[in-house]
């Protein structure tokens, strides 16, 4: 009985965490980053006020607002360069820079994403 409450553990944990493969067409759009998190189960997530919309021209428009009042900004916008490859969403990380990050979707439905990029899960709803 033990040995299977296990199996059906690891089971169970390898399929929450399995890799879906992205197309283009199921990212293109405007996704609300509703939280990230360092662990994929959202646990200790940080609540976020940003968006990132993915265009057909290869461009990802990113914007964040903060409602500190001792933020330097309240609005903060980037563009960078993003393709799909392998199912695998592969972003620049600064504007103009040649450095790029692989995110993959850990998690994927009609308009609830979860991605996970250099250990950071995002948790994303479409808008």
């Amino acid at each position: 009985m033990l040995l299977r409450t296990t199996l059906i553990l690891l089971f169970v944990t390898f399929a929450a965490n399995a890799e879906v493969k992205l197309t283009e067409t199921d990212i293109l759009g405007t996704w609300q980053i509703d939280s990230e998190s360092n662990n994929s189960d959202g646990s200790h997530a940080k609540k976020l006020s940003s968006t990132w919309t993915f265009r057909n021209d290869g461009t990802m428009e990113g914007m964040s607002t903060d409602s500190d009042i001792n933020a330097r900004s309240s609005e903060i916008r980037a563009i960078v360069q993003y393709s799909v490859e392998d199912g695998k969403i592969i972003k620049q990380t600064v504007p103009g820079r040649s450095k790029f990050e692989t995110c993959t979707a850990v998690e994927k439905n009609a308009q609830k994403m979860t991605l996970e990029c250099n250990n950071v899960y995002f948790f994303m709803t479409k808008k």
